[in-house]
C-alpha cells in the first residue's frame, strides 16, 4: 500500500472546557524530526482501514451534509494557492463540530483530532483520526523514571474513532468514506458516525445476512404461529448456508408459506415481502435484494426464557423438528427435545459460591 501524506494539522478537542484549542498552521512536514514521525500516522491510517469494525459508508442527506460540503471545499481548492488556508479553516471547523457533538453525548472522551490529507495509490483522502490521550512511562539513562502526560496512542494501539474520506464526486448510494466508530461503553452515544459525520453504512452481503436474520421473525410475526418461529429461524439460516445466492423476491416465500397461520395459507405474500424490503431500505438505501449469504455471520439459533435465566443455543447447521424441537405448553411450560443423539454428551457444570 502506497500512502503519501501531503498535509497534516492537529487540534485539541478540550471538551472539559468551552472551546477546543485550535491550531492555525499545518505541521511542517519538511522538518526532519517530523518526517521520522510520519510512519506513525501512516501506520495508524493503515491499521484503522484494516480493522474489522471499519464500515464502508455514504454521507446521509448528501445535498445538505455539512461534512460533505467541507470536503467539497477542499476538493475545489486542489492545485490552487488557496488549499493551505481552506484546509486549515475546514480542519478547525471539523474540530469545533466534533467537540460540540461529544459534549452533547454521554461520552467524555477527550483527545486530539488529526486532520490528514493523503494519497493512497491514485486516490486522495482526508483522514480524521481522533486520538485519545495516554500517559507513558520512560526509563531515563540514569535509570530514573519520567511520566509523560497526554501522549498519543502507540503504533500498536487501535483507534476507536476515525474517518477516511475519499475526495471525489459524491453521488447517492455510492462509497464516500470509511468510518470506524467503536463504542467503549454500551451506553455511549454514536456521536461520531451519526451526529458528527451524518453517515450511513452501505449495504453488503454481510450486512444483508445479519439484518434479515435479526428482523425476519418480527417482520412476519402476524402471519405465522408462535410455535412456528423457531422453524422460521432455522429454515432461513439453513438456506443461507446451503445457497450460493439468496433472492428475497423468490427465496423468502417458500420459507414462509408452510408456516403461515390457517387464515393466511392462501395469502398473496407479495405485499408483505415488499414491506419487508422497505424496512431493509430504511437501514440500507443501496440494498441489493439478491446477495451472497455470508456464512461467517450466520448465527446460532438462540432461545431464552423471558427473564434470560435459561438460554439454549443451536448451531445453524441443525434443523428444527429433525434435530431438535421446542414445544410451548398452554400452562407456560416449554418442552425442549433433542434428537439424533444431540445432547448425549451434555456436561453439568457446578459452580461454587
Amino acid at each position: 500500500m502506497t500512502l503519501i501524506i501531503s498535509k497534516m494539522i492537529v487540534h485539541k478537542l478540550n471538551i472539559n472546557n468551552l472551546r477546543p484549542v485550535l491550531n492555525d498552521t499545518c505541521i511542517d512536514l519538511s522538518n526532519k524530526d517530523l518526517q521520522e514521525a510520519l510512519p506513525f500516522f501512516q501506520k495508524h491510517i493503515i491499521n484503522s482501514r484494516k480493522q474489522g469494525a471499519m464500515k464502508r459508508c455514504q454521507f446521509a442527506d448528501i445535498e445538505d451534509n455539512s461534512i460533505r460540503k467541507s470536503m467539497t471545499k477542499i476538493i475545489e481548492a486542489q492545485d490552487t494557492d488557496e488549499l493551505d488556508g481552506i484546509f486549515i479553516e475546514e480542519s478547525r471547523w471539523l474540530t469545533q463540530r466534533l467537540a460540540e457533538r461529544i459534549r452533547h453525548s454521554s461520552s467524555r472522551s477527550d483527545g486530539s483530532l488529526f486532520v490528514i490529507l493523503y494519497q493512497d495509490n491514485e486516490k486522495k483522502f482526508v483522514g480524521l483520526l481522533k486520538m485519545d490521550p495516554n500517559d507513558g512511562v520512560q526509563v531515563n539513562a540514569d535509570l530514573s523514571i519520567t511520566v509523560r502526560r497526554d501522549m498519543l496512542p502507540s503504533i500498536n494501539e487501535k483507534l476507536h474513532k476515525s474517518a477516511l474520506i475519499e475526495l471525489k464526486e459524491y453521488r447517492e448510494n455510492e462509497f464516500h468514506l470509511f468510518v470506524l466508530d467503536k463504542q467503549k461503553g454500551i451506553n455511549e452515544a454514536r456521536y461520531f458516525m451519526e451526529y458528527f459525520l451524518n453517515a450511513k453504512e452501505l449495504s453488503s452481503d454481510k450486512n444483508m445476512t445479519k439484518f434479515i436474520q435479526s428482523e425476519i421473525v418480527n417482520s412476519f410475526d402476524q402471519l405465522i404461529e408462535i410455535a412456528s418461529k423457531p422453524k422460521l429461524n432455522s429454515e432461513l439460516r439453513k438456506r443461507f448456508l446451503e445457497q450460493d445466492k439468496f433472492d428475497i423476491d423468490t427465496d423468502l416465500e417458500p420459507i414462509l408459506r408452510p408456516l403461515l397461520k390457517e387464515p393466511f395459507r392462501n395469502l398473496d405474500l407479495a405485499e408483505s415481502i415488499s414491506d419487508f424490503k422497505d424496512k431493509i431500505l430504511q437501514v440500507y438505501p443501496d440494498a441489493q435484494f439478491t446477495f451472497v449469504p455470508d456464512e461467517g455471520v450466520v448465527k446460532e439459533v438462540i432461545f431464552r426464557t423471558p427473564n434470560k435465566n435459561v438460554e439454549f443455543r443451536f448451531s445453524p447447521t441443525l434443523t428444527f423438528e429433525d434435530d431438535y424441537f421446542i414445544e410451548p405448553r398452554p400452562n407456560g411450560d416449554v418442552i425442549v427435545t433433542l434428537k439424533n443423539g444431540i445432547g448425549s454428551e451434555l456436561e453439568q457444570v457446578h459452580t461454587r459460591r
